[in-house]
């Protein structure tokens, strides 16, 4: 444990001894501002648009038309409700606030619902559509009997029941198949919006004639380059450093210590000692101090192989030069 302590101190030691080079400092990079291209930004100008959509097939009815001045915007956008009315806005808008006024030309149709009911089969009663009827008879202990009612879907429901002191029992059968109609909705028919499509004039653009220009084929002269010479560098000198020089530590000495001596032990502790018996390693003084030179000649090479490198580096550094 001794020699690894040491041999670690030395290492440390040898570590610290190394040489120190500065950090190269660089000046930070200038970079010229970045140049923006020309922004756009042009003052409001006066304008005017109008548009409309008149599609029957999908019911769609709508359009807009819009003006400006160049400070205030007015306009109007109008579109044909499901309902049959006419919506109409009428709005303005500047540098203060938006303005419109709703309005709405005609009056809301809803046709009338007519629900479609199923087609029953003719009843007895045919105001109420009641159909249904009733035949008991009793000995004085058993009583039987049937009865009957048309149901909606056109069967007819027929239950034949008995009943005694000891239960009921009831038979029902149905007669007939049961139909239920075909629904159909009614959907609303709204009125044929009446309006006649706009009529824009063709523009008439004349066709421009131009002349059919003539170039003539360039004539480039041929370049002559002379041929480049290139400069010659004189070959690199690098400095020779010298074998640095190490310090040599004196060997150190280690103390001897008497052999210890102990008391005659008693007739308990000689049992205690015979049963089990302990003997302890002695450790002369000559081999701690043959020990302790053992870790001083293994430091000492240590610190020639660590300088080894550097010296190394420098010959073949001169070498090149």
């Amino acid at each position: 444990m001794k020699i690894v302590i040491i041999a670690a101190l030395v290492v440390v030691a040898l570590a610290s001894e190394k040489p120190y080079y500065p950090k190269p400092t660089y000046p930070a990079p200038a970079y010229p501002p970045p140049a923006y291209g020309k922004s756009y930004d042009y003052a409001p100008m006066p304008y005017s648009f109008d548009w409309a959509v008149l599609d029957q097939a999908s019911y769609n009815d709508f359009g807009q038309k819009e003006t400006s001045d160049g400070k205030l915007v007015s306009g109007t956008y109008y579109v044909v409700l499901p309902d049959g009315r006419r919506q109409v806005v009428t709005y303005k808008a500047d540098d203060y606030g938006y303005i419109a006024d709703v309005k709405y030309d005609g009056e809301a149709k809803y046709p009338e619902y007519k629900p479609a009911y199923p087609a029953y089969p003719k009843p007895a009663d045919q105001a109420s559509y009641n159909d249904f009827g009733q035949k008991e008879t009793s000995d004085g202990k058993l009583v039987s009997g049937t009865y009957y009612v048309v149901l909606p879907d056109g069967r007819r429901q027929v239950v034949t029941y008995k009943a005694d002191d000891y239960g009921y029992i009831a038979d029902v059968k149905y007669d007939g198949e049961a139909k239920y109609p075909e629904y159909k909705p009614a959907y609303p028919a709204y009125p044929k919006p009446a309006y006649a499509p706009p009529a824009y004039p063709k523009p008439a653009y004349p066709t421009p004639a131009y002349p059919k220009p003539t170039y003539a084929p360039p004539a480039y002269p041929k370049a002559s380059y002379p041929e480049p010479s290139y400069p010659s560098y004189p070959r690199p000198s690098y400095p020779a450093y010298p074998r640095p020089a190490y310090p040599s530590y004196p060997r150190p000495s280690y103390p001897s210590y008497p052999k210890p001596s102990y008391p005659f032990p008693s007739t308990t502790e000689a049992a205690i000692e015979a049963a089990a018996p302990v003997k302890e390693a002695e450790i002369p003084a000559e081999a701690i101090t043959e020990d302790a030179e053992a870790a001083v000649a293994v430091t000492e090479p240590i610190g020639e192989a660590a300088a080894a490198p550097i010296a190394s580096e420098a010959e073949s550094s001169t070498d090149a030069a």
